[in-house]
């Protein structure tokens, strides 16, 4: 397991500058006499990990792996990626955290990358719930498939200590709602190519930490039959135009989620 996550999931009690959790259980490392004790406090969207963290490491990635290509299997681009990407993984470990006395616990998937080179963190799954309370409010627009199928992945994805990630449906209304009022406050919005962008068309998945830079999903632009996605940039206060020569990477503007989810899996650090 990557070096890093023992600073990341670090308690108060450690009494070291990383500590920010009141407490953790390492879950796939739990004496198996614990094990039953630990697995009774569990929140009820995490039961489903409890039989996964008692497998062994080669297993877990194995199962994991699947379960990815299962939801997935519609979009060949990320599938082909995925298979290379679990290959390199040198641990999935399941962790428990609470941030305060009075918190609920809340659950933790591990994806570790060997010689300490990065790791990934995702909450369990969207319900159906959640995924319908999504769609409704966003019934002007058809959210990706992709974009849907990642969510019964992990509700919430993030990498190394990324304090945002992808952000989770419980916060995606009222991030939307927090940016369209950001958007109300400048002037008017266009693409880097001048052309002029409707700002409610845009749809902010994934937020820079402290930084008023999004990825948005852009209904005005379907290049593969469902909404693209775009950066768009505080500072300048335009979305790169995906017209643009330069590739997808450098231009933050990918025609689908699975397209942004492999620059972000492969961007590590």
């Amino acid at each position: 397991m990557d070096r890093h996550v023992k600073d990341f999931f670090c308690p108060f009690s450690d009494k070291t500058p990383q500590g920010q959790f009141h407490k953790v259980i390492v879950l796939h490392d739990a004496p198996d006499g614990e094990f039953d004790l630990i697995a009774r406090s569990v929140p009820p969207e995490c039961k489903g990990w409890l039989e996964l963290a008692q497998l062994p490491t080669a297993d877990r990635i194995e199962l994991v792996r699947e379960f990815w290509l299962g939801k997935m299997r519609e979009h060949p681009r990320l599938t082909q990626f995925l298979i290379t990407f679990f290959d390199a993984l040198d641990d999935i470990g399941i962790y428990i955290t609470q941030h305060h006395f009075d918190d609920p616990l809340d659950c933790h998937m591990v994806y570790s990358l060997p010689n300490d080179c990065g790791y990934f963190r995702g909450k369990p799954p969207a319900s159906e719930d959640q995924l319908l309370t999504i769609q409704d409010n966003f019934s002007d627009w058809v959210l990706p498939s992709d974009y849907l199928a990642f969510l019964q992945v992990h509700d919430g994805f993030a990498k190394t200590t990324d304090c945002t990630g992808l952000t989770t449906t419980d916060h995606l209304i009222e991030n939307y709602d927090k940016f369209q009022k950001y958007l109300e406050q400048q002037d008017t919005l266009f693409t880097t190519k001048g052309q002029p962008v409707t700002p409610k068309s845009l749809i902010p998945f994934y937020e820079s930490f402290g930084m008023p830079f999004y990825q948005c999903f852009w209904g005005e632009w379907h290049p593969e039959g469902e909404m693209g996605n775009v950066y768009y940039s505080g500072l300048t206060h335009t979305i790169i135009d995906p017209d643009s020569d330069i590739g997808q990477a450098e231009q933050m503007a990918f025609p689908t989620f699975a397209d942004w989810l492999i620059f972000y899996l492969e961007r590590v650090g």
